[in-house]
């Protein structure tokens, strides 16, 4: 068994935190080890980002004891051959990191976490958290349209609040993603291939569920 995967590990969310633009590595571990903090969203706490599809097969869940767990791999990781086969090893989101006075250039940042979310195309949500933007930033930042989210400076308690606020955004839209799974999935003519089925057995070895 691999070292890292376990029964918990595997209904845990992968998320992908990426470092984007010029960062001091001592910012980077505080801001990874705040994110760190937040691996567990109650489903309670996300009812106000949270918006209900008509059909939604979510509507039994456990509202006011469930949680979305997250594990948040720093610096990301190639593409599993195993993702079709256990979705649980899928990226499903990619979160930036971003320090603004090391990369004033927003517009650049934007870039460069637009082209590492190209890696990793099972990712449903991305969102760039950028820490404190100067005011130039602030307001060039909030006529942006997109997944650059700006956490103005702040004492660590208010960070940590806006980040919690912000996770609990994200945890909405991973839940409102999963429902259109849900609801798109198709009953039949779905193959279930592993990496160690060779080319010439699966012709005789697909398997139809």
């Amino acid at each position: 068994m691999e070292p890292d995967v376990s029964i918990e590990t595997g209904a845990m969310i992968r998320v992908a935190v990426l470092p984007i633009g010029h960062i001091p590595a001592q910012l980077l571990r505080d801001y990874t080890g705040m994110l760190l903090r937040h691996h567990t969203i109650a489903l309670s706490a996300v009812s106000s980002f949270y918006t209900e599809h008509q059909k939604s097969p979510f509507a039994h869940q456990p509202w006011d004891s469930g949680s979305l767990r997250f594990r948040f791999v720093i610096g990301g990781c190639p593409p599993s051959p195993w993702e079709d086969f256990q979705s649980n090893r899928k990226i499903l989101a990619v979160i930036g990191i971003c320090h603004c006075p090391s990369s004033p250039d927003l517009d650049s940042v934007t870039d460069q976490f637009s082209s590492a979310c190209k890696g990793y195309s099972s990712a449903l949500v991305q969102r760039c958290f950028a820490f404190c933007p100067s005011d130039s930033q602030l307001e060039d930042g909030n006529k942006k349209e997109g997944n650059l989210i700006l956490f103005p400076p702040a004492d660590h308690q208010t960070q940590e609040f806006h980040l919690n606020t912000m996770m609990q955004d994200i945890a909405a839209s991973l839940l409102m993603e999963f429902e259109k799974w849900v609801l798109k999935a198709e009953s039949a003519g779905t193959i279930l291939k592993t990496p160690l089925d060779s080319q010439a057995s699966l012709s005789s070895e697909e398997v139809y569920f």
